[in-house]
Order: C-alpha cells, then sequence, then structure tokens
C-alpha cells in the first residue's frame, strides 16, 4: 500500500505524527531494524538503535520517536513510536485467526454466562457463578471456578488459574493450623490482559480486583484482596494479599509484600523486594526497595 494509506490511518487513530517524503512510495512488508528488507517499514526506537555503520537512506519508510535524526527517503515522527508501528502492522499486515467458540474437553457449568464472540479453548474448566463479558478469549488449559466476572475485550493465555481460594490459615495455641475458607470473588475489567500461567486468587470476603486497562505477562501471582487499578503493567511478579495498587503503576519481577500500598504512576523496578508503602509517581528499586535518585538508591 501507499505511505498515504498509513498516514491516514494513523490520523483516524489520533496518532500525532510528522511526515517527511513521499506520499505514493509503495510498502509491501515490514522488518525489523537490524534485519532490514528492502521495501518495508521498520521501528527506530532511539539513535542509539541505529546499527554502526547502517545507512538510514536505504529505508523505504521509517516510524521514528522524535530524537531520531538522519536522512531519510520517508520517515513518520512521533512520540508514540512503539504504539505507531505496531498498530500500523496490525493493521495493514496482520492476519487474523480466529480461535473456535468452544475448544475440545472442555467444560462450561450451567451457571456460565457468556457474552457475543467469546471464544474458549481446549481443555478448559468453567465452573461457578461466572460470567465473560463479549470479545474476550480464553485460550487453552485455562482454569475459572467460583464466583469471577471477566469483563470484555479481554485476553487470557494458556495455563491461567482464576478463582481457587488464596492461601490464608488460623492456627490454635498448639500452632496447629486450618485453612481459611474464601467467600470473595474475582473482578476482571474490560480490556485486560493476563498472560500464560498466572493465578488470581478469589477474596476472603471481599473480591480480588485487575482494573480496565490492566496488563500482566506470564507467571504472575496475584493473591486474594488484592485491587489492582487501571491501566497498570505487571511483569513476572507475586502480589501478595490485600495490597492496593493505584492506576498506571508499573511493577517489574518484583515481590510485593501483603497489605501494601503501591500509588498511582509509581514505578517498581527488576528484582526488588517492596516491603513498606510506595507513593505515587516514586520509582524504587533493590531489596529492601527503595526510591531511586540521582548518585544511587536513598531511604
Amino acid at each position: 500500500m501507499q505511505i498515504s494509506a498509513i498516514l491516514a490511518f494513523l490520523e483516524a487513530e489520533h496518532i500525532p505524527f510528522l511526515f517527511s517524503g513521499n506520499l505514493d512510495t509503495e510498502v509491501s512488508a515490514f522488518s525489523s531494524l537490524s534485519r532490514y528488507k528492502q521495501n518495508s517499514l521498520t521501528w527506530i526506537k532511539a539513535q542509539e538503535y541505529i546499527p554502526e555503520g547502517f545507512d538510514v537512506s536505504q529505508i523505504t519508510l521509517a516510524i521514528a520517536s522524535e530524537t531520531v535524526c538522519g536522512t531519510f527517503q520517508n520517515v513518520i515522527h512521533t512520540a508514540q513510536s512503539k504504539y505507531a508501528f505496531f498498530s500500523v502492522i496490525e493493521r495493514f499486515f496482520g492476519s487474523e485467526q480466529k480461535p473456535v467458540p468452544i475448544g475440545q474437553f472442555t467444560y462450561i457449568s450451567p451457571q456460565v454466562k457468556l457474552g457475543k464472540n467469546v471464544s474458549i479453548g481446549h481443555n478448559c474448566t468453567l465452573d461457578g457463578d461466572i460470567t465473560i463479558g463479549d470479545n474476550t478469549v480464553i485460550w487453552n488449559h485455562v482454569t475459572i471456578i467460583n464466583r469471577v466476572i471477566i469483563g470484555q475485550n479481554c485476553e487470557i493465555q494458556s495455563g491461567t488459574v482464576i478463582g481457587h481460594d488464596g492461601f490464608g490459615y488460623t492456627e490454635d495455641a498448639s500452632h496447629r493450623k486450618k485453612m481459611i475458607k474464601h467467600f470473595g470473588g474475582v473482578w476482571i475489567g474490560n480490556d485486560v490482559h493476563l498472560g500464560m500461567n498466572n493465578v488470581i486468587a478469589r477474596g476472603v470476603i471481599d473480591d480480588t480486583v485487575i482494573g480496565n486497562g490492566t496488563k500482566l505477562s506470564d507467571l504472575c501471582h496475584i493473591g486474594h484482596n488484592n485491587v489492582i487499578g487501571n491501566d497498570c503493567t505487571i511483569i513476572n511478579s507475586a502480589l501478595y494479599g490485600s495490597c492496593r495498587i493505584g492506576q498506571n503503576a508499573y511493577i517489574s519481577y518484583s515481590v510485593v509484600k501483603n497489605q501494601t500500598q503501591i500509588g498511582n504512576n509509581a514505578f517498581i523496578g527488576m528484582n526488588s523486594n517492596v516491603i513498606r508503602d510506595i507513593p505515587a509517581g516514586v520509582t524504587v528499586i533493590g531489596n529492601p526497595a527503595r526510591p531511586l535518585v540521582k548518585g544511587g538508591n536513598k531511604l
């Protein structure tokens, strides 16, 4: 297609950009910058990502961040370069593979309520008072039990388990332990992504909550009673019980102590052990996690 079609798409998506080049140039493919192919679209995240000795003038069309410079044939500069690039290749080059409505060997109990265009893969179990919103995709070997509400346009990847009782117990004077029965549920908002092999425990009394637009990578553990805000990112992390996570928080490869509060827009760096509350907008790293400041960590 011509570059003019790509620009029209970006405008329709309300992605701000500046274009320099020839609107009539044809683009027939996409490729990475390190393995660039003729007549293709590529993405340049930052100037330092351009390989040494690479001639950017050979690129048919680049979508680049605003700070990238060079002699390009055609370039789209935008502050949302990653979002723009992947939106374009999904729109113009994506081969949509629709999953089957209900896979083989999947059990769905009579109480389950499914919205429109819901897809459920093979070897799944949905057993309980469960509601699944429109256009949600559930992949293979997923277990959802007890009381769970999942919103619209969600994706739940293979191996994920939602709705079991979390880990909680009482003990008597002789330290004999008895597991606590949970009575809450799980509430998952719209446009939520749960990667492979996640575990989402139900609440003890109130619901465990995952807000709209939040994305979890593979291998996340969300303990009982957690309330996670909208548009958060959680990567390979464990959140123990009764945490409160604000809007747009980012947590990467970390462990968060039970009953911890993390504010809006907080950033938890890789391999952090969070044992105290994190205020809004603060970046922390380390064990124990401490605010990141110039010159090192500060208590």
